[in-house]
């Protein structure tokens, strides 16, 4: 079955599956479309053409069955696959055993490479920063007044990574007759809708095209192709096998159990059938075109779906177990174990020889600074060809919000060839913008929102100068521009400056009970210099300088500078300001992994500017630690003042599902806190497995210690349990759940960005 054909009735699920179903190949200009026949190995022996069809992560099912073809001394002459076929028959056509080809399918990280959870570790940790202030995935681009999506849904770095080291030792070879067995990958031109067969050009990017689902991937451009997956228009090419080289030919089928009625009720369940029954039509044809010489193997996979890769192993039994039912029609085609060795031995990869590499050039970029590219690679001239450190390299650059992703191929001298890289520029680039939408709703009928928008351009100089502004409205409004530009080619050092106005909406609580809302106004600005340490890291020191207004809008008075005889101020904060971040996170929500770190240091002072004296600090630490699909999660938290003089409206504040679950955003008001808190996470169902999106189930555990109350409540410690119910999805993350402690509880259901200030843990990085 196609990668396509479940990606409606799975929804999202199915794009991912669509995400390794089709691997393809990408052609040279007299490639595509060349269907050379190959000549016959002599002797009266039938010429053997291997047809595999596409399915995702079904497709694993063909390894089993190359297992048993190897048992059988079955001498494949050629190669013709598509989607998931496409990857295994060119891994077997490169040379690579069935033995390694299942320890290579079986050791893939799916989550890193299909979810793209490897990339965020290599993302620029300023980068990392800015997408924090969104509260979704999404991107879109203004190009000539239009609003441009880009062509896929994931990046295709982990993707593109991996086909690399799979074929690597093919990476000389340009034309596919002259791999070690012949091969041909089927794509589709969306231009035409026709079918593109390529027998010629770079092995890996050749598999991509016929991997690329459309909507899942961007698809790959050459010439006057558009090409995509290769199942929409020939899942299994058994005419393409035959134009090849093959007198017989073996087809390995991968065939799903019928949809019951019941289940064709609804209209996505119907719409998902109706593109069965399309793309089963392509089969059929070909199907119908075998004789009794040729082997059709049906491979059952249950329940198994086109995107379960985590079931990949699972998938390889039964292939096997397919290919031995159809053992007396292989053994016609055995030949004797002398002439199958000695062809085995002839097929298999030989030992790379040592090369050196001669010079590294950049071809293609045209915004991006190639020698900012040139900082982020390890390879220079002279270096001996290694693919791990080419793949290390391509994974860093193709991290970068400007990059969808990067190529590349070793040209001139194979003992000292040129390194060439191919950047290929983000499609949305260079003006970016990314909605933003945050909710709360509580059990008691407070009801928060924010809806926003943040616009960055990109590469405004050739030192990566970009221009952000954000807009927002709602519980807080605010509108916000700043200058983030690179002092050095590197990108280690910078300076922002920065403008905002923002107004907020405040609530003061005593005994779970709201006495009074207060409404905020700040207008000022502020310039950092700041230091990027790596891609883990970074440290910030500026200037701030913040004239706040406030008032009782309704309740009493309870903040100490607001007299409820004169429920107004006007004043001016101005100081220093300096913050520490590090996140090493492998996803930015529902990490499984990694930590995130961030210390934050405010300053008021009269000789500064300011008209009251006050200063505070905060840090907060969050860990994730993995178990299987799961995790859990261990955070620690506190701020105080440095003296005795910190103003109520600047006081801590804690509350929210993402610290103290039991009460609302901002309850407790206090000069000094500690919390601790630690969370356990099941992740129950896969939404969009190439975007990392799922449902997650699970419950905390929190602890707090509050001292020099604002709210007038005596100090001391609170405790929390809550449980909820979450999960990232195409419009942001959500979560619904249900928090108590001794004398408070709270519901809420939250969308996107969380709403309210908190502690350190509800807001910046810990998003």
């Amino acid at each position: 079955m196609t990668m396509v054909r479940r990606l409606v009735g799975s929804k999202f699920r199915s794009l991912a599956c669509g995400l390794f179903a089709c691997l393809a190949l990408l052609p040279e200009a007299s490639g595509a479309m060349d269907q050379s026949t190959v000549a016959a190995p002599g002797g009266q022996r039938p010429r053997i053409g291997l047809v595999l069809a596409g399915g995702g992560a079904k497709g694993g099912a063909h390894v089993g069955v190359l297992k048993v073809l190897e048992e059988q001394r079955i001498q494949i002459d050629c190669i013709a696959g598509t989607s998931m076929g496409a990857l295994i028959g060119a891994g077997y056509a490169a040379g690579l055993p069935a033995a390694d080809l299942e320890r290579f399918v079986v050791g893939i990280d799916w989550d890193a490479v299909v979810g793209g959870a490897g990339r965020r570790p290599q993302e620029p940790i300023e980068q990392k920063r800015l997408q924090m202030a969104a509260s979704t995935d999404l991107e879109l681009g203004l190009q000539h007044g239009h609003i441009v999506t880009p062509g896929g849904l994931s990046n295709t770095s982990g993707i593109d990574d991996l086909l690399r080291t799979y074929v690597a030792k093919a990476r000389t070879v340009a034309d596919f007759n002259q791999l070690p067995i012949p091969y041909r990958a089927v794509a589709t031109d969306m231009v035409t809708g026709k079918m593109v067969v390529l027998d010629r050009g770079d092995l890996a990017t050749a598999m991509r095209a016929s991997m690329a689902i459309p909507g899942a991937f961007s698809p790959v451009v050459w010439d006057k192709f558009i090409l995509t997956d290769g199942g929409q228009v020939r899942n299994i090419p058994v005419d393409v096998a035959r134009q090849t080289c093959a007198d017989v030919v073996i087809v390995v089928n991968l065939v799903e159990p019928e949809t019951p009625p019941e289940k064709l009720v609804q209209s996505t369940q119907l719409l998902a059938r109706s593109m069965d029954v399309m793309l089963q039509a392509n089969e059929d044809v070909q199907l119908a075109t075998l004789t009794e010489r040729d082997v059709r193997i049906d491979v059952p996979m249950g329940d198994i779906g086109t995107a379960d890769f985590p079931r990949v192993p699972e998938t390889i039994p039964l292939g096997e177990a397919a290919a031995r039912k159809a053992v007396e029609q292989l053994a016609r085609y055995s030949v004797p174990p002398s002439e199958y060795m000695a062809w085995r031995q002839r097929v298999t990869v030989k030992q790379d020889v040592e090369a050196r590499v001669a010079a590294v050039r950049f071809e293609g970029s045209n915004r991006v600074n190639a020698e900012y590219l040139r900082t982020l690679t390890s390879i220079r001239p002279g270096d001996v060809v290694n693919i791990e450190d080419i793949s290390a390299d391509a994974m860093r650059m193709s991290a970068l919000d400007d990059v969808d992703a990067v190529s590349y191929r070793l040209e001139g001298d194979p003992a000292n060839p040129d390194l060439v890289w191919l950047p290929e520029e983000s499609s949305v680039g260079p003006n970016v913008l990314r909605p933003s939408l945050g909710m709360y709703a509580g059990g008691s009928g407070d009801i928060k929102f924010l809806l926003g928008a943040q616009y960055v351009r990109h590469w405004i100089n050739d030192r990566g100068g970009q221009w952000r502004s954000h807009v927002q409205v709602g519980y807080e409004s605010l509108l916000t521009t700043s200058f983030y530009q690179p002092i050095d080619v590197a990108q280690r050092y910078f300076v922002e400056p920065a403008l905002f106005g923002v107004r907020s909406v405040e609530d003061v609580y005593v005994d779970n009970e709201r006495i009074a809302v207060y409404r905020f106004a700040d207008l000022g600005g502020n310039i950092d210099f700041g230091v990027n340490l790596g891609r883990t890291s970074q440290v910030r020191v500026g200037y701030i300088n913040t004239r706040r207004r406030a008032e009782v809008q309704t309740g009493i008075s309870q903040l100490p500078e607001i007299d409820a005889r004169l429920p107004e101020i006007d004043t001016r904060d101005a100081g220093l300001m300096a913050s520490a971040m590090y996140d090493s996170r492998e996803r930015a929500t529902f990490a499984r992994h990694g930590m995130a770190v961030e210390v934050q240091y405010l300053q008021s002072d009269e000789s500064l500017g300011g008209d009251r004296d006050w200063s505070r600090i905060e840090a907060g630490l969050r860990r994730a630690v993995p178990f299987g699909n799961n995790a859990m999660w261990v955070g620690v938290a506190g701020g105080t003042d440095l003296g005795d003089d910190l103003p109520g409206d600047r006081a801590f504040s804690l509350g929210g599902p993402k610290t103290l679950a039991a009460y609302r955003f901002d309850e407790l008001r206090a000069s000094g806190y500690w919390l601790a808190d630690v969370s356990f996470l099941w992740r129950l169902v896969d939404l969009v497995p190439v975007k990392n999106q799922a449902i997650y189930g699970g419950f905390g555990l929190q602890a707090a210690g509050l001292y020099d109350r604002v709210d007038r409540v005596e100090d001391g410690e609170v405790y929390a349990a809550s449980a909820y119910l979450g999960g990232s999805t195409p419009i942001g993350t959500f979560t619904i759940g249900i928090g108590a402690s001794e004398d408070s509880w709270a519901f809420w259901l939250s969308l996107g960005r969380p709403v309210g200030s908190g502690s350190i843990l509800d807001q910046g990085i810990f998003r």
